[in-house]
């Protein structure tokens, strides 16, 4: 792996997804600390939108950006709807109803809309490569729904952990058609947003700040996947191809189902591991295209 690889939108697409496969394991101590998933999904959402607000205001340059982008603020209503507020309110109940691992790979399966509205949208070229790795992820997901013990008895959390991926694949599309860009301003802007949308499910409970254990794991939620994670995928947009990004994020899960595995004992059986096998192919063929190829040569 040469130096380019760390300028390229590949890179950034793969460190996205390793800070966001620390979602499963963070939201599963939170919830069992006492705390339910819309307060998780709510307190993660505003602190980091809180966090990043006052550093933008503090520093002039981004003061200016910040400000600079209300004109495109229907764009980023729009987008928060579906990266924030379907992203986090749907997966954080899905860990609720499901598995770490089962979670983390079913919130992915709806990467396939991505390609096809990338490739009639925005022009991008789907290539054998493309198809390839879209069919070996589609072939492990198939192990889960069809193989895996794991899914006889949560279809609440396949449904819930579905609808999550549905809406970040909606927003990697409309992330590239739009041209929002990257940088903390802009998260600014979508974690603002999310905040409100996800305010809308506390109505009917009762809004506590968290703390002990809950404050701890939301903190590790806020500057590891929300900030860190959707920094990364931002910038791995505005570099790459929708497509490509949406396939090479598929690596979150096989992060999550690592980390769900040594820190809470959490796997997904020999048959996930055939699927984790096949959706793991499926995104090696995709980062090695041979545009990319050119460059490590």
């Amino acid at each position: 792996m040469n130096r380019y690889f760390f300028k390229r939108a590949e890179f950034y697409a793969l460190t996205a997804a390793a800070l966001n496969g620390t979602i499963g394991v963070f939201t599963y101590f939170g919830l069992n600390s006492g705390i339910s998933h819309s307060q998780v999904a709510f307190w993660k959402c505003f602190i980091a939108f809180l966090v990043l607000l006052i550093y933008c205001l503090v520093i002039p340059s981004e003061r200016h950006i910040l400000f600079t982008l209300r004109n495109k603020s229907m764009k980023f209503s729009l987008l928060a709807f579906f990266g924030i507020f379907c992203l986090y309110f749907f997966e954080t109940w899905a860990f609720k109803e499901a598995s770490v691992p089962l979670v983390s790979f079913l919130t992915y399966a709806a990467g396939g809309i991505t390609l096809l509205l990338s490739s009639l949208f925005l022009g991008e070229k789907i290539g054998i490569n493309k198809c390839l790795s879209f069919i070996m992820i589609m072939i492990g997901v198939y192990f889960f729904f069809s193989c895996s013990e794991q899914t006889s008895s949560n279809y609440k959390g396949i449904l819930l952990a579905l609808l999550a991926g549905l809406g970040y694949a909606l927003f990697i599309f409309l992330s590239k058609l739009m041209k929002i860009g990257s940088g903390l301003s802009v998260l600014v802007w979508l974690f603002g947003f999310g905040s409100i949308y996800l305010a809308i499910p506390l109505i009917q409970e009762e809004l506590y700040f968290p703390s002990g254990i809950a404050l701890l794991t939301i903190l590790a939620l806020v500057f590891l996947p929300s900030i860190g994670g959707f920094y990364f995928t931002t910038k791995a947009l505005e570099k790459g191809e929708a497509s490509n990004v949406q396939i090479i994020e598929t690596s979150d899960p096989l992060f999550s189902t690592l980390f769900a595995f040594l820190f809470i004992n959490e796997s997904l059986g020999w048959l996930g591991f055939i699927g984790a096998f096949f959706i793991m192919s499926g995104l090696l063929i995709s980062i090695k295209t041979p545009n990319q190829a050119k460059l490590s040569s």
